[in-house]
């Protein structure tokens, strides 16, 4: 066994040790306090007890294995805690039970870093990278933006992150890839890779537009690791021919996917046509058509934060002035949620729709 292959494993049966630990007797969450910039750190003694119920759910998780103080973008997501709650048991749902490996796990989260320069998604998850055995010369790459040496990566794991890099900026799946992918990942592990793509695309939204700072005592430069990608590399057309495939599913993310759908759908605080903004913009990008005139708030918000992967301090007013603290997180994990509807049906080359918005 090659050692990478060892350490992976070692470091899966580590998690799992760590997760039954957690499971036996509950971390304590009272003292814990949050950090945020746009949106304020909260403390344990001011929450709701339904944002303690999600601090809870949060800490005493799989995530524990690596997390165990809600750091990322729990701040942000407390503000709605029934949907946060259904947004981090989806990302639990997709991290740790996708049947990716741990190495294929982190290539496709930093696709989504590299592409959104989330620089705490970033700044966490090189580092799980790093543990799960992929060479430092792959993550400084990615990080500069250029295409890694796939030679140092077993075939599955190459095969991971062009799946999800090729997501991230042409929006499609060669067919070469697809078919390369398909056979080294198999349908499962496939879909979960597209989709774990998308929903670190969600978790680096949230953490844009907060702003989400970097702990205090992280290491020099950590902030400067990745470097703002022009508006020119957002986006690239795909080499090569892509055809239409059939639509994977994978029941246990699809499952915890519906149930986020049912409450957002159900969300009588966000406007109807907050919500028809949202499918406009998300559209706009995945199905490369010219975008609608529209100049609603709403609609300003969702279009500069897919077109720059952030927003300005104007447009962060003017949205939380409009819609409140709550009902901005709502569209936020709104735009993400449409975002991996999108990446499922775009690696099937399929024209995203959006009919439930």
């Amino acid at each position: 066994m090659q050692p990478k292959r060892v350490l992976s494993a070692v470091l899966v049966a580590a998690q799992a040790a760590v997760v039954a630990a957690a499971s036996a007797q509950s971390l304590p969450i009272e003292h814990i306090q949050l950090r945020g910039d746009r949106f304020r750190g909260l403390a344990y003694t001011e929450m709701t007890p339904a944002q303690r119920v999600m601090l809870d759910h949060t800490v005493n998780s799989p995530r524990a294995v690596t997390n165990t103080t809600a750091n990322g973008p729990f701040n942000v997501l407390l503000r709605s805690p029934e949907i946060g709650d259904l947004v981090q048991q989806l990302g639990n749902s997709i991290r740790f039970a996708s049947g990716l490996s741990p190495s294929q796990r982190e290539l496709a989260t930093l696709a989504a870093g590299r592409a959104w320069t989330s620089r705490y998604e970033w700044y966490a998850h090189a580092r799980y990278a790093a543990q799960a055995g992929i060479p430092a010369t792959v993550i400084d790459a990615i990080a500069a933006g250029r295409a890694p040496d796939l030679g140092a990566l077993a075939m599955d794991e190459a095969l991971a992150w062009r799946v999800a890099d090729e997501l991230m900026f042409k929006r499609r799946v060669t067919d070469a890839t697809y078919a390369e992918a398909l056979a080294a990942l198999g349908e499962r592990r496939l879909v979960s890779t597209a989709t774990i793509a998308a929903y670190y695309e969600l978790v680096s939204m949230i953490l844009n537009v907060d702003r989400y700072p970097l702990p205090a005592d992280a290491p020099p430069r950590a902030a400067d690791a990745l470097a703002p990608l022009p508006a020119s590399a957002l986006y690239r057309a795909p080499t090569g021919p892509v055809h239409a495939r059939p639509l994977l599913r994978d029941a246990v993310n699809d499952q915890a996917l519906e149930a986020l759908r049912a409450r957002l759908a159900a969300d009588g605080e966000l406007p109807s046509d907050a919500r028809a903004a949202v499918a406009r913009a998300v559209l706009t990008q995945w199905n490369r058509t010219p975008p609608a005139p529209d100049p609603g708030v709403a609609y300003r918000f969702v279009a500069e934060l897919l077109a720059t992967r952030g927003v300005t301090d104007p447009t962060f007013a003017a949205a939380l002035d409009a819609f409140g603290e709550r009902r901005l997180v709502n569209l936020i994990v709104l735009i993400g949620y449409s975002n991996i509807r999108c990446a499922k049906l775009a690696l099937a080359c399929a024209a995203c729709v959006l009919d439930d918005h």
